[in-house]
């Protein structure tokens, strides 16, 4: 818009498929369970000190998978939820600026 505020244009395709693509992101990080091969490590090494925090830092290390597949997921639904805002929003401009130009005539 010359001398005005540039207008918002959103590739609703592209936001949907991020959306979609963080989903598949998400079940990845998710599945991942690192209990047994940290475990593996700490028995390689049964007298070691290493051996001993390693073995402690598994269930933590599994639960900081879990909340990274949380956010990931959060940031899944916030773009698959805007792009439909967008569109709902996009619509209802769209229509009431029909009927303010079909009142016109």
């Amino acid at each position: 818009m010359p001398g005005g505020m540039p207008m918002l244009k959103v590739d609703l395709d592209a936001l949907r498929a991020l959306g979609m693509a963080l989903t598949a992101t998400a079940d990845s990080v998710g599945s991942l369970d690192p209990v047994a091969p940290i475990a593996a490590a700490a028995d390689a090494m049964p007298n070691s000190a290493f051996g001993a925090v390693a073995r402690s830092a598994a269930i933590p290390t599994l639960a900081a998978y879990r909340g990274v597949s949380v956010h990931i997921r959060e940031m899944s639904s916030a773009s698959l939820v805007s792009a439909d805002s967008y569109e709902d929003t996009d619509r209802a401009f769209r229509d009431q600026l029909m009927r303010l130009n079909a009142d016109r005539r």
